[in-house]
């Protein structure tokens, strides 16, 4: 019996093409060591017992945009919410970080 591999793999390529990656969470000074591009700064809020990367990283899941970096944290207490800042880049380095 020959079984061939073909057919399986050319189906597992078709269904993972399609995916897309949320986000990626980077420290601002990142930023520095690269090329990137910044997308759009978007405020979301949250309750303030949530964990602050969770947070974040479900509110972007839908923004097409490679890296984030929270600029501000802030907390208003009478409403019990937690509010971050948050700049997208798209990342347009060619696979490899050059220091300046």
């Amino acid at each position: 019996m020959t079984f061939s591999k073909a057919p399986l793999l050319a189906a597992a390529l078709l269904i993972s093409s399609p995916s897309f990656a949320a986000p990626e969470l980077v420290p601002a000074t990142m930023l520095d060591y690269g090329h990137y591009e910044k997308v759009e700064e978007v405020t979301i809020h949250g309750d303030i017992n949530q964990n602050i990367v969770n947070l974040a990283e479900s509110n972007l899941t839908d923004k097409d945009a490679d890296l984030f970096v929270i600029d501000e944290i802030s907390e208003d207490i009478d409403r019990n919410m937690l509010v971050l800042d948050v700049s997208l880049y798209n990342d347009l380095n060619d696979g490899l970080v050059k220091a300046k």
